[in-house]
């Protein structure tokens, strides 16, 4: 595969990548609770956008999952686990992050929900 082609492939699976992203983000808001669509979303994200190389000598770069997957049929299990390491990483970045926005989503939430003026009581004399 020649450099351009390999930018053209790239542009095209991350600008997909994107699109399909933001669909998702946009249903999944809308019907689901918050919460499951940050971590369904943040997964989603670090699965579909990690990168590996697709042999360990080569400089050419492919999504971990797909790398994974092709390692696990075409070669074996041992091999595959190196482009695991990756995206078990980012996964874990994806949960990490969609917990820190959930807690961010609940204290604003709760800070809009709070009256804005608390209520007086008038003493009677």
């Amino acid at each position: 595969m020649e450099t351009a082609d390999y930018f053209i492939a790239w542009s095209i699976y991350l600008l997909c990548a994107g699109a399909v992203s933001i669909i998702i983000w946009k249903m999944l808001r809308r019907y689901v609770w918050r919460e499951l669509a940050y971590l369904v979303q943040f997964v989603g994200m670090a699965v579909v956008f990690t990168p590996w190389y697709v042999l360990p000598e080569e400089e050419i770069l492919a999504p971990a999952i797909f790398v994974f997957l092709l390692d696990l049929i075409t070669i074996d299990v041992t091999t595959s686990i190196r482009s695991l390491i990756p995206l078990v990483m980012s996964i874990l970045l994806g949960v990490v992050l969609a917990v820190v926005m959930s807690v961010i989503y609940r204290v604003k939430r709760r800070r809009d929900m709070a009256p804005a003026f608390p209520a007086v009581e008038e003493s009677q004399s």
